[in-house]
Order: C-alpha cells, then structure tokens, then sequence
C-alpha cells in the first residue's frame, strides 16, 4: 500500500509540477477567451457582405408616426451585435393571421395598441434566435416613441408607464423546445472544445509516462518493487486526478474570461460578446431560458459523467499501447490511430450542431469510442433522449470495465517486453503471452 501510495503522488506531482502543465493551461485560457469573444473576432477580420434580414411591419397603432423610417435607424444601431448583417424594415398594407405571407421576408411584425401601450406579434420564418432577440430590442426601443407621442409632460413624467416592457408574442409553427435545443448544442459545442483537449492531454500523459520509463529501463527496477497491476492502476489514477483538476481549472478559466468578455471586451469592441447575448435572452424570453436553466445542470452532469468514465477508458487504451511499445517514435506510431478515432468523435460533436437528427450521428454516439464526447453533445441538441443517454452511457461504463479486465493481462506480458515485430504482430504475441501467464 505505501508503494501504491508513493507512485500515485510521485504521478501526480509528475502531470501537475511541469512547465508543460503551465503552458498548457496558458493556451486553454486563451483559447476560451477567444470562444467567449468569437462575435467580436468574427467583426474585426470579416469584411465581406453580409446578409439582409428583411422584416415586414404591419401598423395598426394608427399614430403618427414615420414606423419604418423609425425602425431602420434603430436597426442601424443594433446592426453591430451580427457582424456582416443588415436589417431592413418594409412596410405592408395587408394582414391576415390566419394565412401569414412573409414573401421573402425573415419575420413579420404586427402593431398595435392595448391599453396605450405598444403590442407586438411577430411571426417568424427562418428567424435564428439572437436575430429575433435583435427585433424585439429593436421594437422595446420604438415602444418609447409610440407611447410619448401626444403626451404631456405630466403624462411623460408616469415612469411605471415609460419603463413597462414591451408587449409582445413570438408566433412560429416550431416547436417549444426547439430553440432551449438550439441553446443547449450551442453550448455543447463550446464544451466539447476543452473537454476534447482534457480527454487528449491525460491520455498522452499515461502514455509518454510509461514509454519513457522502458525506454531509460527504469520500468525494470519498479516492476521489481511492485506488480505489474500496481503500476497500471498508478499510472491510471495520477493522470485521472490531472483530468479532475484541469476540469476545474477550466471551469475557473473559463468564469474569468466570461467576466473579461462582459465588462471589459465585450463593452469596448464592435460586436456583441455570447455572455451579453445570454444576458440579453435573459431579458428578452424568460420562458426559454427558464427551460436552458432547467436542462443544463442535468446536461452538464451527464458531460461529466462521459468525460470521468470516458477518460478512465481511453487512458486504459493507452496506457497499454505504450506498454508493447519500445521507444517513443514506436509509440507515436501505435497511438496515431487511436487518436485519429478520437478526432472522429471531436468533430462529430462539433458538427453535430449542424446536422440536427442524424441516424450517422446517432450510431458513432452509441460505440463506446466515440460515446465520451459524442453522447453529451446529442443529449444538449435533443439528439438523444434520457433513455438514449442512460443506455450509452451503460454501454461505456460496463466497456470500461470489460477492457480493464481483458487488457491488464496484456499489459502485465507486455510492460517488460521489448520486441520490435510489427504493430499487428506484436499485439498477437502479447494476447497469446498473456494467456499463458
């Protein structure tokens, strides 16, 4: 036990003391200060055209007042929260609710009065959530100017009256989980980044350890203090508690960068920061973020739990590999592979964004390889259901145990071994080896 012991604070101290460990989390940071600032980014280098959300207002307030004119200057204003975007107001002389015509347009918006105060229904065709958030802080702006017209100074001077929110209604045929989805896969997406590289970092960790332990045949002198199991179990936990702290490092990081993207980034530079975008969902449709709220903690606990087991998983993978490998050039070679199986799971999740319910996604989220990275992903976008996500997450936690088993034999054959056969050659000696053991 106090073998045990030493190795596994000897591991730790090895993955977290390193300048390698500094450096790296230095480029993590940036890394989600960039994401948290993507829009502004997006504004400074992109100069091309960009598109026209065109929005048709119907007014039947019957004031006196130039609407279009209006809304155009106020969508000049917000026009800098979606780079390369313009929003054109036109106005329409008919409207019917019940057969809405949107003719080319992303949204139609129907004005009227209740109670002296400005109501708002808008109808949305193709309409993505932080441009419809646009319109109705555009439509909260001339609000203000409908409800001063013809009034007197005493009337201007009712501050509950200037300050009440806009009435308004968002129509669409969607359903109601469709945008606290779109939300949610958003997020994953941002999530999968770190994640990708935590998931990266503690399994090259397990491997470069032990393969530099053959090569300066240090690895003779432990197996001759401590069994062979010992040192896998060691080499496994020390880059697993590297996975736990980096994951709370990164949860550190990333409430640092949110708080530079928000009051200091995100105040001075052209575009609109995410975390001022979440804030202003937050003001605009309580509903949907109330949903987001609610999803999210069951959403990250699931990531979690993918990210725990899934790295348990990889890093047994690994850390085998690198036991039938007799140099690092050897070991490279043998993990470039199983890293470009890791790759395929990173972009899955990423893409996944965009290609919605997919029978191929759902598949490559169900094989235990690729579930870590994938299966939290499809759980945020509505992909996968709870049931779906239980059953994965079953199949990778029972595949962990399986291979723990089934590899540690290989891994007690091979850790000593030093034959140079080729890669397939060698991993049928080392199963035979490990079946006469």
């Amino acid at each position: 036990m106090n073998k045990f012991k030493y190795l596994l604070k000897y591991g730790i101290k090895k993955r977290l003391g390193t300048k390698a460990f500094l450096i790296s989390n230095i480029v993590i940071f940036i890394a989600l200060l960039g994401i948290l600032n993507l829009p502004n980014i997006i504004a400074f280098f992109d100069n091309n055209e960009g598109t026209t959300l065109k929005v048709s207002v119907y007014d039947e307030t019957n004031k006196s007042i130039d609407t279009i004119s209006i809304l155009n200057q106020y969508g000049d204003t917000f026009v800098s929260m979606l780079p390369n975007t313009t929003i054109e107001f036109i106005e329409v002389e008919t409207f019917d609710k019940e057969a809405i015509e949107f003719n080319g347009a992303n949204a139609v918006v129907h004005l009227t009065m209740s109670n002296d105060l400005l109501k708002a229904d808008i109808y949305k065709d193709e309409l993505e959530v932080l441009q419809e958030n646009i319109i109705v802080q555009i439509l909260s702006q001339y609000r203000i100017n409908v409800w001063s017209i013809d009034k007197t100074d005493a009337e201007k001077a009712l501050v509950d009256d200037f300050l009440a929110p806009l009435n308004y209604q968002i129509i669409s045929e969607e359903k109601d989980t469709a945008t606290r989805d779109l939300i949610l896969s958003v997020i994953s997406m941002f999530i999968a980044i770190p994640i990708f590289i935590m998931l990266i970092m503690s399994v090259q960790f397990v491997g470069i350890d032990i393969i530099e332990e053959k090569s300066t045949k240090a690895i003779e002198y432990v197996m001759s203090t401590v069994p062979p199991q010992t040192h896998f179990m060691t080499k496994i936990l020390s880059s697993f508690a590297f996975l736990v702290t980096q994951s709370l490092l990164i949860v550190l990081y990333g409430l640092i960068a949110g708080f530079i993207s928000t009051k200091i980034l995100g105040a001075s530079g052209t575009g609109m920061s995410v975390t001022e975008i979440i804030g202003q969902f937050t003001e605009t449709d309580a509903t949907i973020i109330k949903d987001v709220l609610k999803a999210l903690p069951m959403a990250l606990t699931w990531t979690l739990l993918f990210t725990i087991i899934g790295g348990l998983f990889y890093m047994i993978f690994m850390a085998t590999l690198a036991s039938m490998s007799t140099s690092m050039e050897d070991f490279q070679s043998f993990q470039s592979p199983f890293m470009f199986m890791m790759m395929i799971g990173f972009y899955a999740s990423i893409f996944s964004v965009y290609m919605g319910d997919s029978i191929v996604l759902k598949v490559i989220g169900y094989i235990p390889l690729f579930a870590p990275i994938v299966a939290p992903t499809l759980f945020m976008s509505g992909v996968f259901s709870v049931v779906d996500t239980i059953i994965v997450f079953v199949l990778l936690l029972g595949s962990t145990v399986a291979i723990y088993y089934f590899l540690t034999p290989i891994y007690k054959a091979s850790i000593l071994s030093y034959d140079e056969s080729g890669f397939f050659k060698r991993i049928s000696k080392m199963f035979k080896r490990s079946k006469e053991a």
